[in-house]
């Protein structure tokens, strides 16, 4: 293996950012060690640290590209594994109470849907069969070590079970540990400033059930999502199909107290929608084994990219830099975005002087492009409701009002409804609805045409 930055690259946590994270260094270290404090099954199995994949879950296009280039055949395997292949925009149902439904319209694009536990198991196999990836199951990290002058990492400390800490030496580590604890902890240790953090207070409660698709389930959409309408709703919900021919539908409220605790309150909830689209669909389904819950209580987005230093040796990635409303089913396909620009990166630091800290600086300078997206995108629909917290842009009302212009042109010209597709499956960045060639589309369907 030519073109190695170093010996070994360590990587805390083996979920989805965390494994195309290791499938990116493995192309630039001798050795790639991901360590997951779970034990990892060799089924589909939900875990501990990962509560939220109970719930549903997909690869948006830009995702599945993103890991399809870093993880050759992911794509195949996933299909083949059972996930449901879904034509973007032809399958989907999604409904807005201001618009009504958007046309169904084939653009040539595809998402995939299926349980986090199968993504997640998938890319795990994929990952495995790179002969320097090495998965440690039942080891949690500790701690990142610095060095004694504190300006650049060591490597990690780790209990693999048996109650004693032990170092492991690496030249690079990525911290994809969920929440970021372990990054903030060593700023903690050096006496360093946090970076800010934005946050958008959503206080979400989720209701989740699975069932199987009824034989009458309607033949003209897979994927139904129904909007709430701000502010007299707070009700979304979305549902998709997965693996097993299954669908598994998610009523989520903003600023919930209450919990759905039987499938009739489920229904009934269903029946309070702005569409009666996913009641008519459950009414005649079989009751689901129970309903699990999950509460968000905020997105946030760390802001390590404006720090003016990093220890060098450390980066943090996917929630532990950057972590979004999950209703928007933008997490994983980010971080596979993410792992994409660290394999550009490295390969562009491997000719510096010091290619980790040129590989870690290019990371963070280049971070935002890939985030900017789908925080716009998600945490401008939460921020339409009054009782989110957070600030608000001072454009924020006339960015409201070019999202409905966005819509009315939808409906009525293919062309912006591409662009606008590919803006929400993460192809394109969110400026392409500004650039002039769409404005002017925009501009040209006048507003009563949302009648």
């Amino acid at each position: 293996m030519t073109g190695l930055l170093g010996q070994r690259a360590v990587v805390i946590g083996a979920g989805i950012g965390g494994l195309a994270m290791a499938g990116t260094l493995a192309k630039y270290f001798e050795r790639v060690e991901v360590f997951e404090r779970d034990r990892l099954a060799s089924s589909p199995a939900s875990r501990s640290g990962t509560p939220q994949d109970r719930h549903p879950h997909g690869l948006l296009a830009g995702g599945l590209q993103a890991l399809g280039e870093i993880f050759p055949g992911f794509e195949s395997d996933l299909a083949k594994a059972g996930a449901v292949a879904v034509r973007v925009a032809r399958d989907i149902q999604y409904e807005r109470p201001d618009f009504g439904v958007l046309p169904k319209r084939d653009f040539g694009l595809s998402l995939l849907c299926a349980s986090r536990p199968l993504i997640e198991l998938v890319l795990r196999r994929r990952a495995e069969a790179v002969a320097n990836i090495a998965l440690r199951p039942e080891c949690r990290v500790t701690g990142i070590v610095p060095t004694t002058s504190g300006a650049a990492v060591d490597g990690i400390r780790f209990d693999a079970g048996s109650g004693h800490s032990e170092v492991l030496a690496a030249d690079l580590v990525v911290d994809a540990s969920g929440r970021g604890a372990l990054t903030s902890t060593l700023y903690d240790a050096l006496g360093w400033e946090r970076p800010e953090v934005t946050e958008v207070g959503v206080d979400l409660s989720y209701a989740t059930v699975v069932v199987p698709i009824p034989p009458n389930a309607p033949p003209d959409w897979k994927l139904v999502f129904t909007l709430p309408d701000p502010p007299f709703l707070a009700l979304d919900a979305v549902l998709v199909p997965m693996e097993g021919g299954r669908w598994i539908i998610t009523i989520a409220e903003h600023g919930a107290t209450a919990r759905l605790e039987t499938w009739d309150a489920f229904l009934e909830a269903s029946r309070s929608l702005t569409t009666p689209t996913i009641y008519n669909a459950l009414r005649y389904a079989q009751p689901p084994d129970g309903i699990r819950h999950y509460r968000f209580p905020a997105s946030y987005w760390k802001h390590f990219e404006r720090l003016p230093r990093l220890p060098r040796g450390v980066l943090p990635v996917a929630d532990a830099l950057c972590r979004f409303n999950p209703i928007y089913g933008q997490g994983m396909s980010a971080a596979g975005q993410q792992a994409r620009l660290l394999q550009d990166v490295l390969g562009r630091a491997a000719a510096e002087p010091d290619p980790i800290a040129a590989s870690q600086a290019g990371f963070m300078a280049e971070v935002a492009s890939v985030l900017e997206t789908p925080w716009s995108m998600s945490t401008s629909a939460d921020l339409a409701f009054p009782g989110t917290r957070g600030e608000r842009p001072e454009n924020f009302a006339e960015a409201q009002q070019f999202e409905a212009a966005v819509f009315r042109a939808v409906i009525a010209d293919p062309v912006v409804h591409r662009a606008m597709t590919e803006v929400f499956q993460l192809l394109q960045p969110h400026r392409r609805l500004r650039e002039p060639d769409i404005v002017r589309r925009i501009e040209a369907v006048p507003a009563k045409a949302a009648a």
